[in-house]
């Protein structure tokens, strides 16, 4: 019935108040808002240290008045609850075990300021009962719900997205208001989290991308059973230019023939339209907008005949937006150049450099309009004004200067008319070259406009190496391979430089390949595996004419650790007992030697290091710990600090009591004896250091090794063999803890006993001594009359 617990709760009031109620503690606000129509869940923890609940399940509440002891929750007996929470009230579900929640719904004004307060297990009130009634929670009934709030996270740029975040606080925690936008998110997702003043939390996030610069986004809030709300927030975005493109950008315009460049605009927003100008006015230009995927795109084509003039000429577009902005961007034109009133062309570069005493390539193609002569022959001729001198003709006088030192390397038949010139020297610096593919004689052509002056390669002799460059592939570490590469580029490919490296020891793979026309790359790449000494590397370039040229590279080569590890953590630590910790760490560099340091700044520790194969050190730290209770449950961190960054590892302290520091102490007898059948009283006498606990109860034990049988406890299960033959006969106050056992039997004879007088429960202790084993009484049952009184001190 429910005024039994009523009533055990109203006559244990004196004794609630006696007991010892820091052992329990009950968790919730002291005031909570609830919404009108909607629900209300006040949340509620309890938790305990001594005295658990016999059903810590059953949870009651109660209003707080003067008198009595209104329900305003109960499962077992719901037809009792008030009026005003009658079927409104039930247990709110949650994940934590203590919980003592309630949900009310729905919430109306006779709720508003009633003070109500939770009762966990009130079925089983005694000496030590928590005052439940102490922690109450006045409930404010409002018919106002909370308006939710927007975030936004990012630049608020058009094109780009940004994070719109949606909240709204409620005391729903059950049934959460549903949150929505009138603009569509990008993965949008819901969360739930609870505040420290009772109240929940609901957010939405999504990702938003801007599509125009001015935007409204609004959060509704739909409360349940209740009312919605709203609010709304106005996004100004920026609109924002890309970089002006122009095309193409490497291409070669064919002379005499029709070419075309387009320039192109993207922007963001519509309303700023851009206007295009040429550096080149008299060309006609025609342009057209188009959008794609919130970009507007405008592009402006110029059109135009290209002519021998137009070469190396810098063709600019700029772009005027209506708000202001302007962009600009250039191209250089390169035009592959006809010979005037022949037929056939020819491609080389205008200016190619080689190295004194080496070698030089010059690339060169052709092409005819019509049909190519069958047996048509390659001439070089060396550019001199209005004469021509040859450098190359097969079976023809050639200048002293280039005798014996050009040769023909192309292919007529596939339009190459490539020429290698070998031995440069200082005196051909300079020098312009230019190939003739006509059977006509050059000698029989006017040339008024000097086109072979406008298209020749003017070689350039160079007495300097320039240095090589080197690379590091990665950051070389300490003990793991690593790659270095050593470049050049040259102009003889059939005899090209050498390259040689300095300061690290490896293998070498050497390539070689055509950078562009006339121009080779040779390449050295070394793999070595790093060694800590390894401070820089040295690449010398040698050519043919003796040239040399050196680069150096610092390698800043990194010292790796591992991360720290606790290979002997504490574990459980006995109270007072000495315990070895270790802590390691290996690392590659002996300069980069570690400090390993203790969050216990006040413990003995020790360290070593030591040498491990392939150039890895190893250090290791030795803590000697001895814990105390007040340590059970801290972190025990080991932290290596290296000279540049650390790592650290860490164990939770489980500390055990010792029962050697227990604060109280006993004596009995060793040994007793008593008759089957009959009765023995064993005499006991404790002592506390400290103050003696007023609600101390004494408890009985038989001693079985490393385990403890109950042979006395009031109110809880003894040893069968026991059950219902001891009875404690001391007095608490006056430090006497006598025990009784009838009707002794063979089964008992050499029985240990100990008796037990803390607080806190045996198995709560460590025993690393078996102290109990060396201050018990062992019962002598005999089977005949032993004229012996009992033991007395």
């Amino acid at each position: 019935m429910p005024g039994l617990g009523h009533f055990l709760l109203s006559v244990c009031i004196l004794g609630c108040i006696l007991g010892s109620s820091g052992a329990w503690h009950v968790t919730m606000p002291s005031n909570i808002k609830g919404l009108k129509g909607s629900c209300l869940v006040i949340p509620c923890t309890f938790d305990y240290n001594q005295y658990p609940p016999v059903r810590p399940d059953r949870v009651v509440w109660y209003q707080h008045v003067s008198r009595g002891y209104p329900l305003v929750y109960d499962s077992w007996y719901p037809k009792n609850v008030i009026d005003i929470f009658r079927g409104r009230t039930r247990k709110a579900d949650s994940t934590k075990g203590k919980s003592c929640s309630l949900r009310i719904y729905p919430v109306n004004w006779p709720h508003h300021r009633q003070k109500i307060y939770p009762w966990v297990d009130p079925e089983n009130v005694g000496y030590s009962t928590y005052r439940f009634y102490d922690t109450t929670v006045t409930i404010d009934v409002t018919d106002r719900a909370e308006k939710p709030s927007i975030r936004i996270f990012g630049e608020l740029k058009v094109g780009q997205s940004v994070q719109v975040e949606c909240t709204v606080y409620h005391t729903c925690s059950t049934d959460p208001p549903t949150l929505s936008l009138n603009i569509r998110l990008r993965s949008p997702s819901t969360t739930q989290s609870s505040m420290s003043d009772g109240t929940s939390k609901t957010s939405m996030i999504g990702t938003l991308f801007i599509t125009r610069e001015r935007q409204t986004v609004e959060c509704s809030a739909r409360h349940y059973e209740g009312p919605t709300t709203s609010a709304s927030i106005t996004l100004n975005a920026q609109c924002s230019f890309a970089p002006l493109t122009i095309k193409p950008t490497s291409d070669e315009f064919l002379e005499g023939e029709v070419g075309k460049v387009t320039c192109i605009a993207k922007y963001t927003c519509s309303q700023h339209v851009p206007t295009f100008t040429w550096s080149d006015k008299n060309i006609p230009v025609s342009s057209e907008p188009k959008v794609s995927n919130a970009e507007w795109m405008t592009v402006s084509t110029l059109t135009f005949t290209v002519s021998a003039s137009d070469h190396d000429r810098l063709l600019t577009c700029k772009v005027f937006f209506s708000q202001g902005k302007k962009l600009e961007v250039s191209v250089t034109l390169r035009v592959k150049r006809n010979v005037h009133f022949r037929d056939w062309s020819f491609t080389t570069p205008s200016t190619i450099t080689g190295m004194r005493g080496s070698c030089i390539i010059i690339p060169c193609r052709f092409t005819y309009r019509n049909s190519q002569p069958a047996d048509l022959r390659v001439m070089w001729y060396l550019y001199q004004g209005s004469s021509y001198s040859l450098v190359y003709g097969q079976s023809q006088t050639v200048d002293i200067k280039y005798t014996g030192l050009t040769s023909f390397i192309g292919s007529v038949p596939e339009g190459n008319c490539t020429l290698k010139v070998e031995r440069l020297d200082i005196t051909h610096n300079k020098d312009r070259f230019f190939p003739w593919l006509d059977k006509a004689p050059i000698t029989s052509y006017h040339n008024p406009s000097q086109t072979f002056y406008d298209k020749n390669t003017q070689l350039i002799v160079s007495d300097r190496a320039e240095e090589p460059q080197l690379s590091v592939n990665g950051d070389p570490r300490v003990g793991e391979e690593s790659k270095v590469s050593c470049t050049v580029h040259h102009t003889c490919p059939s005899a090209p430089p050498t390259l040689t490296m300095n300061g690290i020891q490896g293998a070498d793979v050497t390539r070689g390949s055509m950078l562009s026309d006339g121009v080779w790359e040779r390449t050295v790449e070394r793999t070595w595996i790093v060694k800590e000494e390894d401070q820089s590397v040295k690449c010398t370039v040698s050519y043919q004419g003796g040239q040399k040229a050196t680069s150096e590279l610092r390698l800043n080569v990194e010292c790796p650790y591992d991360r720290i590890t606790m290979v002997e953590p504490p574990g459980e630590t006995i109270e007072g007992v000495a315990k070895s910790v270790i802590c390691s760490v290996t690392y590659k560099c002996k300069k980069n030697a570690p400090t390993i340091v203790w969050n216990y700044k006040d413990v003995q520790s020790s360290l070593q290091t030591k040498k491990l194969p392939r150039d890895t050190f190893e250090a290791t730290s030795n803590l000697t710990f001895i814990g105390s209770l007040s340590d059970n449950g801290k972190t025990l961190t080991c932290t290596a600090q290296f000279s540049h960054g650390e790592t650290s590892d860490s164990a939770i302290l489980r500390i055990k009591r010792n029962v050697h520091f227990r604060d109280w102490s006993f004596t009995t007898p060793s040994t007793i004896t008593g008759m089957r059948g009959s009765c023995i009283i064993i005499p006991c006498r404790f002592t506390y250091r400290n103050s003696q606990p007023a609600d101390l109860r004494v408890m009985w034990y038989l001693y079985q090794g490393s385990s403890y049988s109950l042979v006395y406890g009031q109110s809880q299960t003894v040893d069968i063999k026991y059950t219902g033959l001891t009875s404690f006969i001391g007095s608490v106050p006056e430090g006497n803890c006598t025990l009784k056992v009838e009707r002794l039997d063979i089964t008992h004879n050499k029985d240990r006993f100990f008796p037990w007088l803390d607080k806190a429960p045996i198995t709560s202790y460590h025993n690393p001594s078996q102290t109990f084993y060396d201050k018990n009484t062992q019962l002598i049952v005999s089977g005949k009359y032993v004229n012996r009184q009992n033991h007395h001190f």
